[in-house]
């Protein structure tokens, strides 16, 4: 077979694992300061279902829920419950490996992503 055929078969055949790489789906840890500037971990637990659960603490008690949707790399999330803020929010999104980075594009709810715009979650 000529070698550029192979190369491109092998890219046609790899790009859907390239995609699924993207996938947030699955439980992910992110340090979090606490109200004394402690630093406590916030479990998340992002379904393939589109929602999501929040754990302060990693202590097993969900403290919010929420829903999201994706968009190519564009994570749209929403918190429903357990929170003052119910605003929407974009993040552009990266897997790579057990490191999932969010990095905010807008959000309407004060706070979110941090002071820079930027969570770096790490599988749980």
């Amino acid at each position: 077979m000529n070698p550029f055929l192979r190369f491109l078969t092998l890219a046609l055949l790899l790009s859907p694992l390239s995609l699924m790489a993207q996938s947030p789906v699955g439980s992910w840890k992110l340090p979090v300061p606490d109200g004394s500037g402690n630093m406590i971990t916030l479990k998340v637990d992002i379904s393939a279902e589109g929602t999501f659960t929040l754990d302060v603490g990693a202590d097993g008690s969900i403290e919010t829920k929420g829903k999201y949707t994706m968009d190519g790399a564009k994570m749209t999330i929403q918190e429903t419950e357990g929170t003052e803020c119910t605003g929407v929010g974009v993040y552009t999104l990266k897997v790579e490996g057990d490191t999932m980075t969010m990095t905010r594009v807008s959000d309407a709810c004060e706070g979110r992503g941090g002071p820079e715009g930027v969570m770096v979650l790490k599988k749980a």
